[in-house]
């Protein structure tokens, strides 16, 4: 009974000690990546406010075989893409994964000048004080990182081509 209690007890103290330490990581995480693009932003939003031109150049939606579009939605093997708002600077989407997880993301077009202007990317996840949430959350960067820079220089290359 003795190390029952132990077992028990230590159970709840290394709990309360991860959950701790989770407490100090943030609950809003930002995922962001940009490039510059010789095109103008009367070019690139297009490609950008029409969801069924993002299957063109986002390397996430390459990787769905079966895609259903409704207006401003994308279903996609339990993927809900919605684009929730747009301008002629910016688009906000929101993304939907079958296990529940909901995130937003964001494209702002920063134009330089006629012929030039940047891209902004961005992910932003919302987390609960669940320490497995918080603790999952440091790999986010490298695992979409990667794939967000391959499509920005997919729709980049689309966007100077078509000049």
């Amino acid at each position: 009974m003795r190390f029952i209690k132990l077992g028990l007890i230590s159970v709840i103290v290394l709990f309360a000690i991860i959950t701790g330490m989770a407490s100090l990581l943030p609950s809003h995480v930002r995922i962001s990546r940009a490039i510059d693009i010789e095109a103008s932003a009367a070019r690139v939003y297009p490609k950008l406010a029409d969801i069924k031109q993002w299957n063109d150049w986002n390397e996430y939606l390459r990787s769905y075989d079966s895609k259903e579009y409704r207006g401003d939605s994308l279903l996609a093997n339990g993927l809900t893409i919605r684009i929730d708002n747009r301008n002629d600077t910016l688009v906000e989407a929101s993304w939907r994964q079958a296990t529940g997880s909901n995130f937003s993301s964001g494209y702002r077009i920063i134009p330089r000048d006629s012929l030039h202007c940047s891209l902004q990317w961005y992910f932003d996840f919302h987390l609960r004080w669940y320490p497995w949430e918080k603790f999952q959350s440091i790999v986010y960067d490298g695992q979409m990182g990667p794939l967000m820079e391959k499509s920005l220089q997919n729709l980049k290359r689309q966007a100077e081509q078509s000049q």
